[in-house]
């Protein structure tokens, strides 16, 4: 399933929910524990109470304070068990993100959202089949700076392994090409399977950015003056290319022979 965020994954806000029930046990245990001193020590106000709470979990001792007896003794061991309960939660929450790669993927997502804001005068690729996979490759050759847009999160693995800021979501969005700096770059490639969705990202391109390069694939011949229609400069046609290269050398062989 697409998504407009920087790769699959979990949404941004489940990590700090995983974490609210161990936030509000701890909680929990320091308004206990303020609550329960308040009472047990004679005289002892609300911030009193915090302060033996904090020095309790704190585990610094009590220096100025002494014990008051076997209550306050036995409440300071409830206190000190319900916090090893809060940090054992903590830790619980942490080795499943650890286990399941959420944080991996979060951080991971921030570190693509950096690299994509620092893009300037790049190239833009929509589509990572065939073709765009070809462009892709071109422009790692090349040392140029680019963006892959697609909406197939199998090809996730390989553009992370490739180190290639990418996005996978659906690339006639506006709000995605966007997200990769549209209006920054340089060139656009649409390079989807599909021509009716690269006639749709060309012209969005167009329109967000006049200025851009656009470089369309056409499966279909009669697609070719569509696209140009839309606004794109060039327009390539796998099919006609390879055809025609390989009549070429079939012909340099018949000449050499």
């Amino acid at each position: 399933m697409a998504t407009h965020a920087l790769g699959p994954g979990i949404d941004k806000r489940s990590i700090p929910r995983r974490f609210l029930l161990p936030g509000l046990f701890l909680l929990g245990t320091i308004i206990y524990g303020t609550i329960g001193y308040t009472l047990i020590i004679p005289r002892a106000d609300v911030v009193d109470g915090l302060y033996w709470t904090v020095l309790t979990l704190g585990g610094v001792g009590y220096r100025d304070t002494t014990a008051l007896g076997t209550a306050h003794e036995a409440f300071s061991i409830s206190l000190v068990v319900l916090l090893f309960v809060s940090v054992a939660l903590f830790i619980m929450v942490g080795t499943q993100l650890a286990a399941s790669g959420d944080l991996a993927r979060r951080t991971r997502r921030r570190r693509l959202s950096k690299e994509l804001d620092a893009l300037h005068g790049h190239v833009i690729v929509c589509g990572y089949g065939r073709v765009g996979r070809a462009s892709v490759m071109r422009l790692l050759d090349e040392g140029r700076e680019f963006a892959v847009i697609d909406n197939d999160s199998r090809h996730e693995e390989e553009l992370v392994e490739l180190g290639v800021p990418h996005i996978i979501s659906a690339p006639e969005h506006e709000s995605v090409l966007r997200r990769v700096g549209i209006e920054r770059a340089s060139a656009l490639i649409c390079a989807v399977d599909s021509d009716a969705i690269n006639v749709y990202i060309t012209l969005a391109g167009r329109s967000m950015c006049p200025g851009l390069t656009i470089v369309a694939r056409a499966a279909d011949s009669e697609t070719i003056d569509v696209l140009k229609r839309a606004g794109a400069d060039s327009v390539v046609s796998p099919y006609i290319v390879s055809g025609g290269q390989m009549a070429e050398l079939a012909d340099q062989a018949h000449t050499a022979a």
